[in-house]
Formats: structure tokens, C-alpha cells, sequence
């Protein structure tokens, strides 16, 4: 998997590994992305509570990448509709991230 320059971040291979496979699972494996995110939804609170984190950091990312303009057209919807997303996050003080510009 190809990672675009991430601000000097260090990705674990375990990181990486579990991206590779959801990548792979997304490409072949996914019936619907609504049944699945439904059936995300009967984990554990506490699991549901982390891999809503993991979701908002993959939101903060493609909007980073919207911003920078390191997208095309096959990503552009999920590029600006993060970056908007994130935006009103910011703006309802319900994430802070004074490095995020509109």
C-alpha cells in the first residue's frame, strides 16, 4: 500500500498490515459498505467507541489530502467530503486542530 507523506508519522507494521487487508477487503470481499458499517455497529461500545477514532483519523487524512490537493477523481468525493466534515467538527469545537485550514 502506497502511504503519502504523513508529517514524519511512524506507522507500526501492525497499522499497516491491518490497513493492507481492510483494503483488500474493501476491493473484493464487501457486499454492501451499509450492511457492513451496520454490523460494525454490534461490537462492543468501547470497540465501537475505538474504531471511531480510526474512522475520524482516516477522515483527517483524506482531508489533509484535499487540502494539499493530493487527490483525483477517483477519491475526490471522499477527499472533500471529509474535508468538509472535519471542517464543521472544527468549527462545533467537537475536534481541535489549529493546523487544519479551510
Amino acid at each position: 500500500m502506497d502511504y503519502p507523506e504523513l508529517s514524519g508519522a511512524t506507522i507500526s507494521e501492525r497499522d499497516k498490515a491491518f490497513a493492507q487487508e481492510f483494503a483488500n477487503f474493501v476491493n473484493g470481499s464487501m457486499c454492501s459498505p451499509d450492511q457492513t458499517g451496520r454490523e460494525l455497529t454490534r461490537a462492543h461500545r468501547y470497540l465501537q467507541q475505538q474504531m471511531f477514532k480510526v474512522f475520524v483519523g482516516f477522515m483527517r487524512q483524506l482531508a489533509y489530502n484535499y487540502q494539499k490537493g493530493t487527490y483525483d477523481d477517483r477519491n475526490e468525493w471522499a477527499s472533500r467530503l471529509s474535508a468538509e466534515a472535519y471542517q464543521r467538527l472544527i468549527e462545533c469545537d467537537l475536534i481541535y486542530d489549529p493546523n487544519f485550514n479551510k
